[in-house]
């Protein structure tokens, strides 16, 4: 047994790869529209035409990180599960590096090790780019600050920064949260009184000075200071203060796109011009309301004890002062805060899980510590523990089995009935995206709710798009829809599968 525990890190990182190379023909279909774009900026990257490649929607440091992958003939798809598979590496390393600088028992920083595993796992398959390489990035961050002369040292605080910048580059909300959370910890925990001031300038000074080439390039292509698309946020608001104007189908943003999500910044999808400042503030009170919901909803997908162990931890740290709970409130609140303004999913906030697991083993090993168990019962407990923290990940992984197998099959079929060109659809945008990259067409996106069919019409024919997807649930829907004005227009119609219908115009 000890010497699992000595080798724990090695132990763990090799289950990894078993593991990964086990799973990986279940997941061989793995793909989601948001990898559209990190996979569109790789390919322009390659090709040279880097005003295409610069892109202030999807950040650009895992489509860098795959460039090498795509180069020795790899497809991008499968790039991004090898570049998961070392970002999880790289990530379990500093988890272990962590663990050693934390008054954590040996036997249970192999424990956390090696629960990590699944947890990393998850991860992996969830999506192609999720948020992986800033768990990764903030796990190395976690490490930093836990260095004993952190809060000495001009230096350490310099490479801080150069973290924080790279995990801007990895997901633009980490340029306000780490701005927010450097100068949170220095306040809180560096003890040079007014000289604390000098070691946020200094990790400051060298964020901004990596971070702002990139932010000059957003200005570059789109003519405003921006570190992402701010007006695509106001699309998480969900709600429109009046009809928008413009055009009902969005294009792609340029010849050969699959669709407008590869570089969606022609997307206006919230005007609220016209709205009064009293409607504005209390909607976005609303919006703040309602996504403290998602956020416990969020850490309840961590753990189902996780707001328990926040809980008692905010406790335990009144009553007895420990750092790390402090700087576990400090890390909760600095990564969550800015998210209830917009919106906010369980991804986002990945790299709590760590902070929460080693701070519920401390808890609860101070809690045993003072109850007569027996071993068998203290195993139950520990495994009802650490159990908690795996239902979320092994449920991912078993939901995600074989995902878009079907969406594959389609792609396959559009290509073998040479449907080819531009196309639109009446819904299911996500994966009839996904199927014009995997066939090479084009996928103009219908932004508006309600329309006519002229209208529908009368865009199709400026664009020259010549093919309407039409979905459909039941036969009654279907025969509905073939007495209608656009099946009526249309020179051919062809059951592509049961539930799609493919019309074609020209």
């Amino acid at each position: 047994m000890n010497r699992i525990i000595d080798n724990r890190l090695f132990i763990s990182i090799g289950f990894y790869i078993l593991l990964f190379i086990f799973c990986l023909p279940f997941y061989r279909y793995l793909f989601d529209v948001d990898a559209i774009g990190y996979i569109g900026a790789a390919k322009q990257y390659i090709a040279g035409n880097y005003q295409l490649a610069v892109n202030g929607y999807w950040p650009p440091l895992h489509s860098w990180i795959i460039l090498p992958f795509i180069k020795m003939g790899m497809l991008p798809e499968d790039a991004f599960k090898y570049s998961n598979a070392l970002i999880a590496i790289g990530s379990l390393y500093a988890l272990h590096l962590l663990l050693n600088k934390i008054e954590v028992t040996e036997p249970l920083k192999a424990a956390i090790l090696f629960t990590s595993v699944i947890i990393f796992l998850h991860y992996t398959f969830y999506q192609l780019a999720a948020d992986l390489l800033l768990v990764f990035l903030l796990l190395l961050l976690f490490n930093l600050v836990h260095h004993k002369r952190f809060y000495s040292s001009i230096y350490l605080n310099m490479i801080a920064g150069s973290i924080g910048a790279l995990a801007f580059f990895a997901k633009s909300y980490a340029f306000p949260f780490f701005i927010l959370y450097f100068i949170l910890l220095h306040l809180f925990f560096n003890p040079n009184g007014a000289k604390k001031f000098y070691f946020i300038i200094a990790g400051l000074t060298v964020f901004f000075i990596i971070s702002f080439p990139w932010i000059s390039l957003l200005h570059w292509k789109y003519g405003e200071w921006m570190i992402a698309h701010g007006k695509n946020n106001y699309g998480y608001w969900d709600v429109k203060f009046r009809d928008l104007s413009g055009p009902l189908l969005v294009a792609p943003p340029y010849k050969g796109s699959p669709a407008i999500w590869e570089d969606p910044w022609k997307i206006e999808r919230l005007n609220f011009r016209n709205a009064e400042a009293s409607t504005i503030v209390l909607h976005q009170i609303r919006i703040i309301l309602f996504n403290i919901q998602q956020w416990l909803k969020s850490i309840h997908d961590l753990s189902v004890l996780s707001a328990g162990i926040l809980f008692t931890s905010f406790i335990y740290y009144i009553k007895e002062k420990n750092r790390f709970f402090l700087f576990l409130l400090i890390s909760v609140f600095s990564l969550s805060v800015g998210y209830l303004l917009f919106h906010i999913e369980t991804r986002f906030i990945w790299s709590l899980t760590f902070l929460i697991l080693i701070a519920g083993s401390l808890l609860l090993s101070t809690l045993l510590s003072s109850i007569q168990l027996t071993s068998w019962q203290r195993l139950t407990v520990w495994l009802i523990f650490f159990g908690s923290f795996l239902l979320e990940p092994v449920n991912g992984l078993k939901d995600n089995l074989f995902i878009n197998r079907d969406l594959y099959k389609t792609a396959e079929v559009v290509k073998n009935q040479s449907v080819q060109g531009s196309f639109t659809s009446n819904k299911k945008q996500g994966e009839s995206i996904l199927i014009a990259y995997l066939s090479n067409n084009s996928y103009y996106t219908l932004i508006k709710p309600s329309f006519t069919t002229n209208e529908l019409m009368a865009e199709m024919e400026q664009h020259q798009i010549r093919y309407y997807f039409f979905y459909y649930d039941s036969q009654q829907e279907k025969e509905g829809f073939l007495k209608g004005q656009i099946a009526a227009k249309a020179q051919q119609i062809k059951e592509l599968e049961p539930g799609l219908l493919v019309l074609s115009f020209y």
